[in-house]
């Protein structure tokens, strides 16, 4: 039978995967701009997952977090401080940051069954008390949704494009055919 934790922390690793590939070979200046109304940034993404990572599987499973950058965004009173990442702070800081979290993330993971129990304070208070079996269930929905998110940024601020390094999963066309597909879809778009 099918190992249901292995299955879910290989799809998890493969889009944290995902999430570090987004930033490779840009500019301090391109990963932290704001690409949308929303302010939303390929490093805030990166490090509003570190603090969901060492949430669900740090504090959620009953450990405590040992991480300065962890707790000085705890303490933030800008509800949306995780989601950017202030001028001083160096990039390679909040890279650093989430490679942490992920340690300590899959530290628990491994150590702990998928029936083991948690508690997500946060949620509403009928859900509240639940498994580590449904928090890799959430965090590779809530990881997948935010490289959702940034393979859109990536493409906005480069033109790049692509699920993963290793399998794109995108066609193969050349930039001539990316141009004909776009006028095509706006066409049809502009014809409803």
């Amino acid at each position: 039978m099918d190992n249901l934790k292995d299955h879910l922390t290989t799809y998890l690793d493969s889009t944290r995967e995902a999430m570090l590939w987004k930033v490779e070979g840009l500019s301090e200046q391109e990963m932290t701009r704001p690409m949308v109304g929303t302010g939303t940034n390929l490093l805030g993404l990166i490090q509003h997952l570190a603090t969901v990572e060492y949430g669900y599987f740090v504090e959620c499973l009953g450990f405590t977090v040992d991480d300065e950058r962890h707790d000085a965004l705890m303490a933030d009173p800008e509800v949306s401080a995780d989601m950017w990442v202030p001028a001083d702070i160096p990039c390679s800081e909040i890279l650093d940051f989430y490679r942490r979290a992920i340690a300590a993330a899959n530290h628990n993971i491994a150590a702990l069954p998928l029936d083991a129990p948690a508690t997500v304070s946060w949620w509403v208070p009928e859900k509240r008390d639940t498994t580590l079996g449904r928090l890799l269930l959430h965090m590779n929905v809530e990881t997948a949704r935010h490289a959702g998110h940034a393979d859109i940024v990536r493409e906005l601020i480069d033109g790049s494009t692509g699920m993963r390094r290793d399998n794109t999963n995108i066609p193969p066309y050349d930039p001539a055919a990316w141009t004909q597909l776009h006028a095509n879809i706006l066409r049809a778009s502009e014809s409803r």
